[in-house]
């Protein structure tokens, strides 16, 4: 089996069709907290997660270095794939968190590809409207829901990605020290700490602030808060 047969975006693609793409791209190990590309870089490629326990964190900053975090990407991901598609720039920076193995593909090779490749497109309209949703309900959540009720939704969507199982509940994977997760919001770490010590001491998570490390201690309960609309 080729590098990128395990990436979703890419099932259904021939074996031909996978050399033409593995021909035009170049196997990668970044370091931990290495920036791959920041907004406005130019979209020369696009990259699939092929291996690794870490992670990729694409989001934006701003002026005043207050952040926001639009996803998180995991072993069978591929993103970057705006850029390349519309031949623009980066709309976000992606940075590596822990031990990934990327492989990089040069944009004009995924164009040429994409061009005659019908299964390639199906599963990119795909990824993208599940992508556009959730981005849709971010939205929403910012305009309508509190600040408690939105990191509810976000956690347990990192749940329901990328978490494993516990005698305590549901991990996320990876590191989601208190900055971390008001990124997630574009909120400030204290605002995130009042909300947590919340949570804490009513048994609904554990959190090693220490390791960064949250766990969902009683699932039902925080579907329940967020389907009622208060997390509080």
């Amino acid at each position: 089996m080729g590098l990128l047969s395990g990436i979703g975006a890419f099932d259904g693609l021939t074996e031909a069709q996978f050399g033409r793409l593995e021909s035009g791209g170049k196997l990668l190990e970044p370091k931990d907290g290495a920036t791959l590309f920041d907004q406005g870089d130019p979209g020369d490629s696009v990259y699939a997660v092929i291996g690794g326990d870490g992670r990729v964190r694409v989001g934006v900053i701003d002026r005043r270095s207050k952040a926001l975090m639009a996803e998180v990407f995991r072993t069978g991901d591929l993103f970057g794939e705006i850029a390349v598609i519309d031949d623009g720039t980066r709309t976000a920076q992606a940075v590596v968190q822990g031990r990934v193995r990327l492989f990089r593909i040069g944009a004009d090779t995924f164009r040429g590809v994409l061009a005659d490749t019908p299964a390639l497109g199906v599963n990119l309209c795909r990824m993208l409207s599940a992508r556009l949703r959730r981005t849709f309900e971010m939205v929403q959540d910012a305009t309508f829901e509190t600040l408690a009720v939105r990191l509810a939704r976000q956690v347990l969507h990192l749940a329901e990605i990328d978490g494993r199982r516990t005698d305590q509940g549901i991990r996320l994977a990876g590191r989601f020290r208190q900055a971390d997760l008001a990124d997630l919001m574009g909120a400030t770490p204290r605002s995130i700490i009042t909300i947590l010590n919340t949570w804490r001491a009513t048994g609904l998570v554990a959190y090693d602030a220490d390791r960064g490390k949250l766990t969902i201690c009683r699932e039902a309960e925080m579907r329940a808060l967020v389907g009622h609309g208060d997390a509080g």
